[in-house]
């Protein structure tokens, strides 16, 4: 895999940025994360740089020994050694007692990857005219959405609510989802484009925002006009939050071509190893 990148983050209209990334490809790897903190100055950025040195270290043992098998372990293991620490931090000091992170990261080697999410931080494929979210928020909106038909909760409720989360990663044990499940791994194929977001960016979380992002994707014509464009609508649309966006590429950009979406959810591995 030849996957590059384009990454930025921006404090918006917060005191600070407790937002963190994390990207880097070698040896056919990569590994994207995107880290929301939680819990103020005092926590919230411990929170996700945690999670972002965590990444460091994990990813020179990963890169070292490319196996499409390892590729949801390294996940797993960056959540489990970031709850540890986190939880270990949360107890020698009173002050990071209350603090967490979301997190949504994808890893891949040799042509694969899969997606890990734990949180309200997204991740979506992108590809000519198409946009799929591939993960799922761990929201009481998103609860709520699941379990009701569309007008049997008033949308002022779920307003209200749009930044309570039924999941994050602190020092308890909740799981990270990992999509796509089991021994399955999505095909990240030369033209289409993976882009890994905090909440920041999804100024309506009742709605459904991927047109518009898609729509400033395409238009802009790099990876790194992309970022900035997507950062610069959310900012003036009125996020109130801090803002970080990760696209992550194979080969050339190339996500202005009309290309369909059909053919990039090839699943390797389709029959459960023993």
């Amino acid at each position: 895999m030849n996957i590059r990148f384009a990454g930025k983050s921006i404090q918006g209209r917060r005191d600070y940025n407790e937002d963190r990334i994390f990207y880097r490809s070698e040896n056919g790897c990569f590994i994207a994360a995107v880290a929301d903190g939680m819990g103020g100055y005092s926590g919230g950025e411990v929170a996700s740089q945690i999670v972002v040195d965590c990444c460091e270290r994990k990813f020179a043992s990963f890169a070292s020994a490319p196996h499409p098998d390892a590729i949801a372990q390294i996940i797993l293991d960056i959540v489990g050694e970031s709850r540890a620490t986190i939880r270990k931090k949360s107890e020698e000091n009173p002050e990071l007692k209350s603090m967490g992170t979301t997190l949504t990261i994808a890893a891949g080697c040799s042509g694969e990857y899969v997606v890990g999410n734990i949180g309200d931080s997204r991740t979506y494929l992108i590809s000519g005219s198409s946009i799929a979210q591939l993960t799922k928020d761990n929201s009481f909106v998103q609860e709520y959405k699941s379990r009701y038909s569309e007008g049997e909760i008033e949308d002022a409720v779920l307003r209200n609510m749009s930044n309570a989360l039924t999941r994050s990663l602190s020092g308890t044990e909740y799981d990270v989802d990992v999509y796509p499940g089991g021994n399955r791994r999505f095909t990240l194929e030369e033209g289409a484009a993976l882009l890994l977001c905090s909440d920041g960016l999804v100024i309506d979380k009742i709605g459904d925002v991927s047109p518009q992002l898609l729509k400033l994707v395409r238009k802009a014509g790099s990876p790194a006009k992309a970022a900035n464009a997507l950062i610069d609508w959310a900012y003036v649309n009125g996020s109130s939050d801090n803002i970080s966006v990760i696209l992550a590429f194979e080969g050339e950009w190339a996500i202005t071509k009309e290309r369909s979406l059909l053919g990039l959810f090839r699943r390797a591995g389709k029959k459960e190893k023993s």
